[in-house]
């Protein structure tokens, strides 16, 4: 999902973080599309840390089951 925050998925702005109403002036319309792409940056960088820790946990999780059959598969029933 980081990807398609990333690349600023339109089917993902409902998920940004921006103030309920921006008028339709100029500069108002420039702080409308600077926060959009700070909102898009934020939740893609939310996204990489949440699956980082994923990958992270699976791997602690792996080697904790290698190690856990290891020291069981020597013991005879």
């Amino acid at each position: 999902m980081g990807v398609f925050f990333y690349i600023k998925s339109v089917a993902l702005v409902e998920d940004l973080p921006l103030r309920e109403e921006y008028k339709p002036t100029e500069e108002d319309m420039k702080n409308f599309y600077g926060d959009v792409d700070r909102a898009y940056a934020q939740n893609a960088f939310n996204c990489w840390i949440a699956a980082c820790l994923y990958v992270g946990t699976f791997l602690i999780s792996a080697q904790q089951f290698y190690m856990n059959n290891k020291s069981t598969s020597g013991t005879a029933f």
